[in-house]
């Protein structure tokens, strides 16, 4: 493009344009340490660059959920360590019960009373305002209300008031089977952790993403166990929870047998005992599967972090440039601008008769 009628001022100040732009794109470089400021600029290795980030985006984000699903898992060990540590604490008292008297007995139930509060606050634990123990319901409250107010522990004080002589051992597959019942008007449990117990609806338990198609579940239930293989004694419901809600229930109301012993009253207090047992048990085995879980996601977290790492060395390859080869192409860049500018100014300078002349 002609720019000022003479053939070598042109040249030179078109040569001066393109050492402009070149080095306004290599100062870029060396300030960003980007090879471009688009896909576009890179050319061939576009592509590349692309799926490189994408994929590093991908690890970073299950890095992020395993890490979140760690902090969860921690906060539901946090709730069944409690539960273990109250539910030890009773199971030591109702042992005491059964050499019996008055004093135990009452004492007793003031202390199963504020357990069951406990064990069901725990229960009832959110982390991020999700239900810990609520399977796939993480936005409803899995005990609704205080159990000692509901049907469940009514049915129970009832029960018990009712026994008649000799009537112990009945009672005691009664104390059973009340605290395994899903029927509505007993169950302490919420509508929708009742129906997934009986299957009417599908409830998987909250769980974290750790590859394409793969999880670690975390997430437990209020009314039946999650990992924990259920009990087979006599006196278990299957459920850790029922049967620590159930006996501690019991051993509430057991100042309503009007007897603080003989076989009816050791009946009552070996069953309680019995499903005690069988909660902490099952405890322990939930605790034990959330563990297992625990150090899955914490692998993933550490795998992904990794991997995320390395692809990002990758990407910078692709995308980045060598800092100390840029600045010295910037400064070789600049040497050539300005002496181009000194050319221009000279040619510049040339008035046509000394150009003639």
């Amino acid at each position: 493009m002609t720019i000022s009628g003479f053939a070598a001022v042109d040249r030179v100040s078109e040569a001066a344009s393109q050492l402009r732009a070149r080095l306004a794109d290599q100062t870029r470089q060396t300030s960003g340490g980007q090879r471009a400021a688009t896909y576009a600029g890179l050319g061939a290795d576009a592509r590349r660059a692309i799926d490189l980030r994408s994929e590093v985006a991908r690890h970073e984000s299950l890095a992020r959920a395993a890490e979140r699903g760690e902090a969860r898992a921690a906060v539901t060990q946090s709730a069944l360590s409690r539960i273990s540590s109250i539910t030890t604490d009773m199971v030591a008292t109702a042992t005491a019960l059964l050499s019996g008297g008055a004093t135990q007995v009452s004492a007793a139930a003031i202390g199963a009373r504020s357990a069951l509060r406990e064990v069901t606050g725990m229960i009832n634990e959110r982390f991020q305002g999700e239900s810990l123990f609520g399977g796939a319901d993480l936005d409803g409250t899995p005990i609704p209300g205080r159990v000692e107010d509901g049907n469940l522990f009514a049915a129970i004080k009832d029960a018990m008031k009712g026994m008649p002589p000799g009537g112990g051992t009945a009672l005691r597959g009664t104390m059973r089977d009340l605290g395994a019942s899903n029927d509505p008007a007993i169950t302490p449990f919420s509508a929708y952790a009742t129906a997934a117990a009986t299957g009417e609806i599908e409830d998987s338990p909250a769980s974290v993403p750790v590859s394409e198609g793969g999880a670690v579940e975390i997430g437990l239930y209020p009314n039946r166990n999650a990992g924990a293989t259920p009990s087979k004694d006599a006196d278990s419901t299957g459920s850790w929870a029922r049967d620590l809600i159930y006996s501690l229930s019991v051993i509430a109301n057991l100042d309503q047998l009007g007897t603080t012993g003989g076989a009816d009253y050791q009946q009552i207090v070996t069953g309680a005992l019995g499903a005690l047992r069988a909660g902490l048990s099952g405890v322990s085995d939930e605790a034990a599967g959330l563990g297992t879980a625990e150090q899955r996601l914490s692998d993933s977290r550490v795998r992904h972090n990794d991997l995320a790492t390395q692809l990002e060395g990758q990407l910078s390859e692709v995308e980045g440039v060598d800092l100390a080869e840029a600045i010295s192409r910037a400064q070789a860049t600049q040497t050539q601008l300005e002496a181009s500018y000194r050319s221009l100014a000279m040619l510049s300078n040339l008035s046509l008769t000394k150009f003639l002349g």
